[in-house]
């Protein structure tokens, strides 16, 4: 998969900002992000768009929990509920986009001679060019426009302080604590999660990669608040690496589900061939991603706490 640039987190965030602040920054750069990125995908729905939209759905789903944990409320768990929506929503035309563009390219000369990977393509673009129909349907339909409008509410509306407008002692506290208080959390949660993970089967490994990802883009919010801390960078990279692994085994999951479906709708001996190819090719990686995958959790559980 192709190497992500991680952003500096959230420059509007600063230690000894107040829980108050923090929360109205958090919601402010997501705004921004999202807006832009709404706008491009309604533009030209493509890969580049679309992927770009599901990482602003998921950074900004990210940020709206750490803003229900400063605020110990939960007026932002509807406009979480329809970021993640959405995201999902999006999801099938990028497997498809993932599936194409990398998964089959990559195998391209490994299974030269054995199967024909150009058959498999132009049945999984044929799939690939209806998700994008569908993703179409769904930008142009009420959802894009509510996760704005939920976003846009809660920043106008201010539903994290009082009915009277005024801010409580909690809010008006230093984020700093909140900040490693959430941070502690998350990762207790995702040490328990993470037992014997190589073990657990591909939806329960799927969930773990959610969270993971969801960790990683809390890191990335909160940067800010220790900077130039090699500590923090240290146990970034620690997530980051687990992170990288999960995917790759969901993105394996996800091709077999792939291949399956073109393989239900071509049933011609050149696509059938090179299915079952990649189906045995799969398998072996599989193991080997497996074997890493443990070794990235260990990482991750001996990372020391920057907080």
């Amino acid at each position: 998969m192709p190497k992500r640039k991680s952003p500096e987190g959230n420059a509007l965030l600063a230690a000894g900002m107040t829980a108050d602040a923090a929360i109205a920054a958090i919601l402010t750069t997501g705004q921004a992000e999202l807006v832009t990125a709404v706008r491009a995908a309604l533009d030209r729905p493509r890969p580049d768009t679309v992927h770009a939209l599901r990482m602003a759905l998921q950074r900004l789903g990210a940020g709206l929990e750490l803003c229900a944990g400063f605020a110990a409320e939960a007026p932002f768990e509807t406009a979480r509920r329809d970021a993640r929506a959405l995201s999902d929503g999006l999801g099938e035309a990028r497997n498809w986009d993932i599936f194409i563009s990398e998964t089959l390219a990559r195998r391209i000369e490994e299974l030269a001679g054995t199967a024909d990977i150009a058959a498999l393509t132009e049945g999984a673009a044929a799939a690939r060019h209806e998700s994008y129909r569908r993703t179409g349907d769904l930008l142009a339909g009420p959802l894009p426009q509510k996760a704005l409008l939920g976003v846009a509410l809660l920043l106008s509306q201010t539903p994290w302080r009082e009915a009277d407008g005024r801010m409580p002692k909690r809010l008006a506290a230093r984020i700093d604590g909140r900040a490693r208080r959430e941070i502690a959390r998350a990762d207790r949660r995702l040490r328990g999660s993470g037992k014997r993970l190589s073990r657990l089967s591909d939806e329960e490994r799927r969930e773990v990669d959610r969270a993971v990802r969801q960790f990683a883009h809390a890191l990335e919010c909160l940067a800010p608040l220790w900077p130039r801390s090699a500590r923090l960078k240290r146990y970034r990279d620690r997530v980051l690496g687990l992170r990288a692994e999960l995917d790759e085994l969901a993105v394996m999951a996800t091709t077999q589900r792939l291949l399956e479906h073109v393989a239900a709708d071509d049933f011609s001996p050149g696509v059938q061939r090179a299915a079952g190819a990649m189906t045995g090719w799969a398998a072996r990686d599989k193991i080997d991603r497996l074997a890493a995958l443990d070794a990235r959790w260990r990482d991750f559980r001996n990372a020391k706490r920057f907080w």
